[in-house]
């Protein structure tokens, strides 16, 4: 099991693909001592919150080395926060007071925000920092699933968190594969405005406003994020044997879709429960993006592209079709069984890449035999 250590999003990826496919299963044998709480709170607690730190922790090197740099997270501290997400889990998971499981579940979100921002504030990537903190909005889930029970908060600190990582990732793909050699490009303007929306619908939220008023601003942030793909560079989705820049902009669809249909629910504008929209978010946008994202370290590297291979694209329709059929079906066991048969694949080919050698970039295809990447 040593080569599990090599790099951190071995384990972390390999811990995200099993608990996004066993979560759901908590619907089909209750174990826990609220079911409903711990499915909310694993989904975005457990899966994301190893999803994300296998990503973040695959662009700390990317960060350091534009800073002057070097460096990664060593294999004792990648030790560490697999033992801390595995205390989380347990804390959850168990009829413990709400002070003691609280404190459980923030062992991995403050280790992980600590990996990243010593190293940044070391060799002053000082941009870095708000991403490397950006684990500690797992604390706000946590304590607001917790205490109040508030599914809705967790579904859109998420969806905004998509939002400013994926508005910038995706696009600096697009623009890598397009032959673009800016190492970042700027964040149009549009792109802001788009994120602040979506972040004054989770401040009205939290705030307490009536739902309609966080309804109405979902309403107005879903055409701003879809609008915001117009200045992306598109056409390299668009050639031949590119599918892995076709998971990524399927996976983002979700995010204007999911806050039009969560924005409408809130307003009473919808006749479908708020409950079943936000899966648009969680199960499509959310699962889809993880996916596409870390499906990427262990696709075959081609000169200037990455081989989606048979089993991340069956992989990756199932988890799109059960977004799909939870949102048009009362009954969520296929939509459920089609998830974790969709991550069931993803186990499978996270479990390979343990054996292969570590990809370098992890998460990105060079331009060419000796070019350089895009950034992460």
């Amino acid at each position: 099991m040593a080569g599990l250590w090599r790099a951190p999003h071995l384990p972390l990826f390999l811990l995200a693909a099993v608990w996004a496919a066993l979560v759901p299963l908590v619907w089909l044998s209750p174990w826990a001592c609220d079911p409903l709480a711990w499915h909310r709170q694993e989904l975005v607690l457990g899966f994301a919150g190893a999803a994300m730190g296998g990503y973040l922790l695959s662009a700390l090197p990317h960060w350091l080395k534009q800073a002057g740099g070097a460096g990664s997270v060593s294999p004792r501290a990648t030790v560490f926060l697999v033992l801390a997400w595995l205390a989380g889990r347990l804390a959850g998971g168990a009829c413990l007071p709400d002070g003691l499981a609280l404190a459980g579940q923030a062992l991995y979100p403050v280790g992980l925000a600590l990996c990243l921002a010593v190293p940044v504030g070391r060799t002053g990537a000082w941009s870095r920092l708000p991403i490397a903190l950006a684990p500690l909005g797992l604390l706000l889930v946590a304590f607001r699933l917790r205490l109040d029970g508030d599914g809705l908060t967790a579904v859109l600190v998420m969806a905004l968190l998509v939002a400013l990582v994926g508005g910038r990732i995706v696009p600096a793909f697009l623009a890598a594969r397009a032959g673009s050699r800016a190492s970042r490009p700027p964040l149009p303007r549009g792109g802001r405005l788009a994120d602040l929306v979506t972040a004054l619908a989770l401040a009205l939220h939290l705030g307490g406003a009536p739902e309609v008023w966080t309804g109405v601003t979902l309403l107005t942030a879903a055409p701003a994020q879809a609008l915001r793909m117009l200045r992306w560079p598109l056409a390299p989705a668009l050639r031949p044997r590119q599918g892995d820049l076709l998971l990524l902009l399927a996976a983002w669809l979700w995010l204007p879709l999911g806050l039009a249909l969560v924005g409408a629910a809130l307003a009473g504008l919808s006749p479908l429960p708020v409950p079943a929209a936000l899966h648009a978010l969680t199960m499509g946008l959310m699962g889809g993006m993880i996916l596409a994202v870390m499906a990427r370290s262990w696709m075959i590297r081609a000169p200037g592209r990455l081989q989606v291979g048979r089993v991340t694209a069956a992989a990756f329709l199932l988890v799109q079709l059960a977004a799909a059929l939870r949102l048009a079906l009362a009954d969520p066991l296929l939509p459920l069984l089609a998830w974790s048969a969709g991550w069931a694949l993803a186990i499978l080919e996270s479990a390979r890449a343990i054996r292969r050698p570590v990809p370098h970039p992890v998460l990105s295809a060079r331009r060419s035999l000796t070019g350089t990447a895009p950034p992460s």
